[in-house]
């Protein structure tokens, strides 16, 4: 046994302290942001972006374009048709060229949008690494727009410094994206507010919250004084901050952060301490909540099989937005909220909770756990489509 241990030891040693290591090497900034980010893992070598067909898509079903940012970027995006809209102008549309669109307010997918008055738009922030078109995010941009086949549009772009998009990204620089698309939806595609869900997944939930935060505190890129509250901000394996992500993060599932330091919790404060990209969206959460009218929809969905995100991230930030509604400098205690919280029980499919509206003044706040989906594959599910639909009132 002795002998053993002499074995294992100095191998272990060696272990963690390449461990150590590679988390000194990621306190520097340049190497932070490659890291939070990885936006040079684009998955999309091999397929060029401007022809979605190659992902799956029908012929001209989507658009692809670029969006400008105020600060002079340009964001790849795409414009997805409903499938069940697509087929009702199906002809007209493979009458048009395929490909990068010069002009996207000429193209027929753009009019189908503009010029249906009961249309909705979903701006969907996708998560860190890959393309519009990486892995399996084709797949449920499909499956988004299910439940109403002719209604329901989806935008999503590239962040800066991702895919074809210029720039090198960072907090503040994915909020200005956000923010432009949503400038795009409403300035270009006339769509208004109440029509639009911004929808956000993993790293893009914490974009989601930040962008519906800036639309209620103006000034911010669309408007100087006046607030827009758009028609719900639904939220897919969100996390509370980014240093509390660090704790419980593992990447694929499997390679933890900071989690191993958990024993040693000045250790981790003091790696937390060079977190420069905090993402802090449990706080964003009580601005949008304080800032939004009776009108504001609030949703948080989550696989209870998340390997990489525990669902108790959505957790702590539906009590977070529960917390928010009560005026005070406390507002309520974590028990308070546990006890006035209404569960509703999907079987199988798993629960969701709701705050009561006479405690919200009115505004909708629910936090979904369900059982299918781990981080990624959720985003596909029957529950996400459902509860996307329902919250923009179809």
């Amino acid at each position: 046994m002795t002998s053993l241990f002499k074995k294992a030891f100095w191998p272990l040693v060696g272990l963690g302290a390449a461990y150590l290591g590679c988390l000194g090497l990621l306190a520097t900034p340049k190497l932070q942001i490659e890291a939070i980010y990885m936006h040079r893992l684009q998955l999309t070598w091999l397929y060029d972006l401007t022809k979605p067909e190659l992902f799956g898509f029908a012929k001209n079903q989507v658009a692809s374009f670029y969006i400008p940012t105020p600060d002079g970027e340009r964001l790849f995006a795409w414009h997805v048709l409903p499938l069940g809209l697509y087929a009702e102008h199906r002809d007209v549309l493979l009458d048009h060229d395929s490909g990068l669109a010069e002009d996207i307010t000429q193209s027929a997918g753009f009019q189908l949008l503009k010029n249906d008055p009961e249309a909705r738009l979903i701006i969907h922030s996708v998560q860190n690494a890959g393309t519009v078109g990486a892995a399996f995010r084709p797949i449920y941009l499909r499956s988004l727009s299910s439940v109403s086949p002719s209604k329901l549009h989806v935008l999503t772009i590239d962040y800066r410094g991702y895919g074809y998009s210029s720039g090198t990204p960072s907090e503040n620089g994915l909020i200005t994206d956000g923010l432009a698309a949503v400038k795009w939806a409403i300035d270009v595609a006339g769509i208004s507010p109440d029509r639009i869900a911004l929808v956000g997944q993993s790293l893009g939930t914490a974009v989601t919250f930040a962008v519906a935060e800036a639309l209620v505190n103006p000034p911010n890129a669309i408007e100087q004084s006046k607030k827009i509250e758009v028609g719900a901000v639904i939220s897919i394996a969100g996390f509370s901050n980014m240093k509390e992500l660090l704790l419980t993060y593992h990447a694929g599932g499997l390679v933890p952060v900071l989690s191993p330091l958990r024993p040693y919790p000045q250790i981790q404060r003091f790696f937390s301490r060079f977190v420069r990209e905090t993402w802090e969206s449990d706080t964003r959460i009580k601005s949008l909540i304080q800032r939004s009218s009776d009108k504001l929809k609030l949703y948080f969905i989550h696989a209870d099989n998340d390997a990489e995100i525990p669902a108790s991230h959505s957790q702590s930030l539906f009590y977070a937005a529960a917390g928010a509604t009560v005026k005070g400098e406390n507002g309520l205690q974590f028990q308070e909220i546990h006890e006035q919280t209404i569960t509703h029980d999907l079987g199988s499919e798993g629960y969701y909770n709701t705050w009561p509206k006479a405690k919200s003044g009115g505004q909708q706040i629910e936090q979904w756990v369900v059982n299918w989906g781990a981080h990624n594959s959720i985003c596909a599910s029957a529950s996400v489509s459902l509860l996307i639909a329902r919250a923009l009132g179809l």
